[in-house]
């Protein structure tokens, strides 16, 4: 699964884990380097969220608190058909 978050980054995934990858330029080529990698989609979403806070410009707290909204906002826009369709999916286990 690839999940696009910006033009910067997005959430891959293998059967393992899910993986952050940031996009770069190599040769003149761009591709997708892997950076950062989490055990549940949630992690990775937090993490891309605190990494993306870390890197902002922010140097005070009112514009800190503007780019966790402006963070929160991207990423519930890039994950929320994701989300929807996830809910379609047959459930498996034995809980049913």
């Amino acid at each position: 699964m690839i999940i696009p978050i910006n033009e910067r980054y997005r959430i891959v995934s293998d059967e393992y884990q899910w993986i952050i990858q940031k996009k770069r330029s190599r040769k003149g080529k761009e591709d997708w380097q892997s950076k950062l990698f989490f055990g549940t989609l949630e992690g990775a979403v937090q993490g891309l969220g605190e990494l993306l806070v870390r890197r902002s410009e922010a140097n005070t707290l009112v514009d800190a608190l503007q780019e966790v909204e402006k963070i929160a906002t991207t990423l519930s826009q890039a994950l929320t058909p994701k989300i929807e369709s996830l809910k379609d999916l047959p459930k498996t286990g034995t809980d049913e």
